[in-house]
């Protein structure tokens, strides 16, 4: 069996033969950046071989230097292994401290308690008076909260023991008719939940006490499913190869929920013996994929899932260690590719609530737009493809230290101005930065409104020299430097948006423009007559507005002003459902009163998603 030692942190792993280093470092824990699961498309998973054969690949000779050959660098993906090998993974190619957001500000208006409820009782002991049984006692103990209680085996096996040893002074823990658990003394507020966030990318997950809902610890890891496939498609497709590829993608979520949840009960000091409730929000997809569920039929005409209303499971039955009878819900869907995430959403913003017009859109992959009010909602979705997030993008990345995240220009200006996380030096550009990049290539003139990079000649006629320099031709097409090659982390090459970068956030943006643009026109409004934006998630909590409306995300007739950041509302959404029955009951019938707009069969969306793709003229 061939080992593998991973440099600079000398760690050594015994691994299959054939496996490739990209394989066996992320089924380690060991990330490595990719944005095509390691399918030899992106480019990013390169490493150097310090010790051990290095052949080359095909990927290697069309894409690496002869120095950085000479070097050592290989493409992570493309290597198998079959000898010990000693590997250095450059900071480039690391994927760790993504700026991932956890914070949501709930806009909706609930009231009442969580599933879970603990009840302390003294209750008198049989007597030859009082013959009832130990069960009928408890209840009776209960009052009003015992009505209909029942109690699977185990539990009643322990209740006679549990009783007698406290004094009959105990604890019992409840999930609605469901007796969980029956402790000795008083133990009220010792009952804690888990609400997850599953995404594509990066899952989060938040410790929550349960008897006054407040968040007691947040953790967060990357979705270890993308070592299988970067985005959903690529991840069905999997799926539907066999039942053993299923398990391999449930073990790998089951595995990662748990790793968050032995974080948060670390931070707060507790057990997750103590965990009774968990709640679960993601997209249509990760659902399936957490239960094991073949998510194919999701991806062909008609887009038809397995279910969509809401699912509760014991935790133990998707193998998650927490109390032995903890329950697990999970949040109901509208449609194959409006999920679970997005009715959280509704939850945490109170959009079918509100009075007046409101647009909830969560930028992504997949690009769901809610628009609507009390008097009735609809929502449609569009694949934007996972530009947003880095991938796709030669120089992209996640929203890292090292990433460029910020870029400005005004007017005047005789160069472009870029904004690093921590400071650090370049190595490559997040989503963010990448809107801000072609926001400012327009404005620039670097770019037309087709896309189309400016020829070199055009550049020098008609640009400052520090921004005509930027723009390259080659045998490749054009490309826009960013950072030379000797100021970025590595210093292997120029940092640079390629014409084909380009073209791939304006797929990513049309998609999204044109979700927007077909909701308002289904709905029958004009775009002004919406009163309020709210933008869901990581990502577009830290779009700004000026570049968003400078490449066309929105109609130019919204008001920016009234564009709002919400957060994470899928996190928040599943929050609330641990800590508020009511919010179960809402997010249910919410999601089966969601008009879907399947914008696939409208006869007109080709021609809206086209005229989404061109950028705006420069203001």
């Amino acid at each position: 069996m061939p080992r593998l030692c991973i440099r600079p942190e000398e760690r050594t792993l015994d691994v299959s033969a054939g496996q490739t280093i990209f394989e066996a470092c992320w089924g380690a824990g060991v990330y490595i950046q990719s944005s095509c699961g390691g399918l030899g498309a992106c480019n990013k998973c390169v490493v150097r071989i310090l010790e051990g054969d290095a052949p080359l690949s095909a990927l290697d000779r069309k894409h690496l230097s002869s120095a950085e050959l000479a070097q050592g660098y290989r493409h992570s993906c493309a290597l198998r292994l079959d000898r010990n090998t000693v590997v250095e993974i450059p900071q480039a190619a690391r994927r760790y401290g993504e700026r991932i957001l956890t914070d949501g500000r709930a806009q909706s208006s609930l009231s009442g308690q969580a599933l879970v409820r603990q009840y302390h009782c003294r209750l008198e002991p049989p007597s030859k008076d009082n013959g009832l049984g130990d069960f009928e006692r408890l209840k009776r103990g209960l009052k009003s909260a015992g009505r209909g209680l029942q109690a699977d085996l185990p539990t009643l096996q322990a209740l006679p023991i549990t009783l007698r040893s406290s004094g009959f002074e105990v604890t019992a823990t409840c999930a609605g008719p469901d007796l969980l658990a029956v402790e000795a003394g008083d133990v009220c507020g010792t009952a804690y939940g888990m609400a997850f966030d599953i995404g594509t990318t990066t899952v989060v997950g938040y410790l929550v006490e349960l008897s006054h809902g407040r968040t007691l610890a947040v953790a967060s890891r990357p979705n270890s499913q993308a070592a299988l496939g970067q985005d959903v498609i690529t991840r069905a497709q999997y799926a539907s190869k066999s039942e053993s590829s299923r398990d391999e993608l449930r073990s790998l979520i089951v595995q990662c929920l748990q790793a968050i949840a032995l974080d948060c009960a670390a931070q707060a000091g507790v057990s997750l013996a103590r965990c009774f409730d968990a709640v679960v929000s993601g997209n249509t997809i990760m659902l399936h994929l957490l239960l094991g569920v073949n998510p194919h039929p999701i991806t062909v005409f008609p887009f038809a899932p397995a279910w969509t209303g809401a699912r509760a499971f014991k935790a133990a039955e998707l193998g998650l260690s927490f109390h032995p009878q903890a329950r697990l819900y999970l949040l109901p869907c509208v449609a194959g590719y409006v999920g679970g995430d997005i009715t959280a959403g509704l939850l945490a913003t109170g959009l079918c609530e509100r009075e007046e017009l409101t647009l909830l859109v969560d930028v992504g992959t997949n690009g769901e737009v809610v628009l609507g009010n009390r008097d009735g909602w609809l929502a449609c979705a569009a694949p934007a493809g996972p530009a947003f997030e880095g991938a796709r993008i030669s120089c992209g990345m996640m929203a890292m230290s090292g990433a460029i995240d910020r870029v400005t220009w005004s007017v005047g200006s005789a160069d472009l101005e870029f904004h690093v996380l921590d400071n650090a030096a370049p190595r490559g550009v997040c989503g963010t930065g990448l809107i801000d990049c072609v926001a400012a290539f327009l404005e620039t003139g670097m770019i037309d409104t087709s896309g189309r990079i400016v020829r070199s000649e055009e550049a020098q006629a008609r640009l400052a020299g520090p921004l005509a320099r930027r723009i390259q031709h080659d045998q490749h097409g054009g490309r826009v430097v960013l950072v030379e090659a000797a100021r970025t982390h590595e210093g292997r090459k120029d940092l640079c948006l390629t014409q084909r970068d380009i073209r791939e956030l304006q797929l990513a943006k049309g998609a999204v423009r044109a979700a927007v643009d077909m909701a308002l026109l289904v709905r029958g409004v004009q775009p002004h007559e919406v009163r309020s934006v709210l933008i869901a998630g990581g990502f577009g909590s830290f779009i700004r507005p000026v570049s968003a409306r400078t490449i066309g995300l929105f109609p130019e007739a919204f008001d920016m002003s009234r564009l709002e950041a919400v957060g994470n509302t899928a996190g928040l959404g599943a929050r609330l459902c641990l800590s508020h029955l009511e919010a179960r009951a809402r997010a249910e019938s919410w999601a089966r009163r969601t008009a879907y707009v399947e914008l696939s069969a409208q006869p007109n969306f080709m021609e809206v998603f086209a005229d989404a793709m061109a950028f705006p003229e420069p203001k």
